[in-house]
């Protein structure tokens, strides 16, 4: 009998390991909504202009952080990554007013985000986590940053020339 409570005791307890491996796996490996669904979730929410999207880890869930400009207001939409359920949304009046996006770009010609991220494909394999539309010393520029296989990718492209400004890839085999 004791033998028999030994043996079911240590099922109990293998079984209950491999079910929590299991759910600590799956909860890694969850496939993400993406960007562009994450930003389609945002702007039904809040119809302005996406500054930023990029995929956090919050309390070990990933959480898509959205930031949208509208009628001198910043918003910041946190929207679960694995079913596009908005979790938060902050709003605090925009007083920098230093915000840069397509719509202050007029008399310039700039490519889309979506041909700027074909851009960056053709340098790196891997899933886009975060895009921003940013001026820098006087360009307008894409700056991406990527999740590889190997690491981290992040690239900064000219907005206006198509040209890849910065290319880092991290390797994690350092």
């Amino acid at each position: 009998m004791k033998k028999l409570m030994t043996i079911s005791l240590a099922a109990v307890v293998i079984l209950g390991g491999a079910v929590a491996i299991n759910h600590s796996y799956a909860q890694e490996n969850n496939e993400t909504i993406g960007i562009d669904k994450a930003k389609e979730a945002a702007l039904k929410k809040v119809d302005g202009v996406i500054e930023s999207v990029e995929l956090e880890n919050q309390n070990g869930q990933p959480v898509y952080e959205v930031e949208i400009d509208k009628d001198q207001k910043d918003y910041e939409l946190y929207i679960d990554a694995t079913t596009a359920k908005i979790n938060r949304l902050d709003e605090k009046v925009d007083d920098d007013n230093d915000d840069v996006n397509s719509k202050n770009v007029s008399n310039k010609a700039t490519i889309t985000e979506k041909e700027a991220i074909e851009i960056a494909k053709t340098k790196i394999d891997g899933e886009l986590h975060e895009i921003e539309f940013d001026e820098d010393d006087g360009r307008y520029v894409y700056d991406m940053e990527f999740k590889t296989s190997s690491g981290e990718a992040e690239i900064t492209i000219d907005a206006e020339t198509k040209e890849i400004l910065e290319l880092e890839l991290d390797d994690q085999d350092d």
